[in-house]
């Protein structure tokens, strides 16, 4: 008999997800302090009206409300610069984090910054941050990146033009408000790109060599909501949509134990070269990771299509992602992006940059594997 692959688990997040969630973040930052700084992106808050709700929010509970709503798609170091600046200044008690996974990612790593001193680069990958930081409340408007529960901030890195990360147990929210509600402003490219985001890391995390037991169970019950409501989450239908949103967290989970691999080691190329949106990028890639998982791992795919429902087609995983994908109005391969056969080669040597992610994948990545799958996908 095998023995159970074992795992340390811990999540000190604590999540609150339910309708009109975002009503309770003034009760909650004032456990901690009488200020608090509101990092947002450029537009969504103030267009639809948030960034004066939360304001309201925080006052009725006593706090002074300050924001940096600076943060762009795929946070750079220089946004994490900018923001420093504006948290020098405040000195927030409380930070919060309203947008979606770039503007959490950027709360995450001012976090660090703010309350550890130094600058980002300091901080990065293999380095961990265990330490405890400022409280942090991060508030999802997306359905897709689940960065609300996870110990990681991926960053841009505008030199060596490369998306990096700070991570460790240090870097987690101390917490999560998930409110479907905020989902109603969600542009359909948005809804499609994030949810399959959200899938990346589910399949990734299931097939992860770093997966155990419980990974599994959450990836495997993410994936099997993702292939059933995004279809009907992207039309704007507000009960898909809350639950691909329920969907995303627990993949987020998933990953803080397994780790992602290929989806996002080789997206991650595309975004820094293409300006693709994350979850887009990692979609691009994932039907040719999936024809490498089933490759290698028969029996674990088979476990797949029972515990999520979905049914095998002839083509197998790689094709179940494809149909979805065509289901929400995503490319389906690379040249659909205007990518050119004679630029393949340059996307393989990018995508073999991110040891860090690819070392997660179940076998060990070669060249040729990587060169493989961009085949596959283009």
């Amino acid at each position: 008999m095998t023995e159970t692959t074992p795992f340390n688990l811990w999540l000190p997040t604590r999540i609150i997800f339910r309708r009109g969630a975002i009503e309770t973040i003034g009760q909650l930052a004032s456990k901690h302090g009488r200020k608090a700084l509101v990092i947002t992106g450029r537009t969504f808050a103030r267009k639809y009206g948030y960034d004066a709700k939360i304001r309201q929010i925080l006052e009725d509970s006593g706090l002074t409300c300050s924001f940096f709503s600076d943060v762009e798609p795929n946070p750079t170091y220089t946004t994490i610069r900018k923001a420093m600046e504006v948290a020098s200044k405040v000195q927030p008690d409380v930070i919060v984090a309203f947008g979606g996974g770039s503007v959490i990612d950027a709360a995450k790593a001012l976090n660090v910054v703010y309350t550890l001193g130094g600058s980002i680069e300091d901080y990065v990958y293999p380095k961990t941050v265990d330490e405890r930081l400022t409280p942090l409340i991060a508030i999802p408007t997306t359905h897709g990146t689940g960065s609300e529960v996870t110990k990681y901030s991926v960053l841009v890195d505008e030199t060596n033009k490369m998306k990096i990360a700070v991570s460790g147990d240090g870097i987690y929210p101390d917490y999560a408000v998930l409110d479907p509600l905020v989902l109603n402003y969600l542009p359909r490219d948005q809804s499609a790109s994030t949810g399959l985001d959200a899938l990346s890391h589910a399949i990734e995390a299931y097939f992860s060599r770093r997966s155990n037991p419980y990974s599994d169970l959450l990836a495997l019950e993410a994936a099997g909501i993702i292939f059933r409501y995004l279809p009907c989450a992207v039309t704007g239908l507000f009960e898909c949509r809350e639950k691909v949103f329920y969907a995303s967290m627990l993949a987020g989970i998933a990953i803080n134990y397994s780790g992602t691999n290929l989806g996002h080691g080789l997206g991650y190329a595309l975004t820094v070269e293409l300006g693709l949106p994350h979850g887009l990028a990692n979609a691009m890639i994932l039907p040719g990771a999936a024809r490498f998982y089933e490759g290698i791992l028969p029996a674990k795919s088979e476990t797949f299509y029972l515990k999520t429902g979905v049914a095998r087609p002839p083509g197998g995983l790689e094709e179940a992602i494809q149909r979805l994908k065509a289901s929400v109005g995503a490319p389906l391969k690379l040249r659909d992006l205007g990518v050119t056969r004679e630029q393949l080669e340059h996307y393989v040597k990018e995508g073999l940059r991110y040891q860090r992610n690819l070392a997660n994948a179940p076998l060990d990545v070669s060249e040729s594997i990587v060169r493989s799958i961009f085949e596959a996908v283009y």
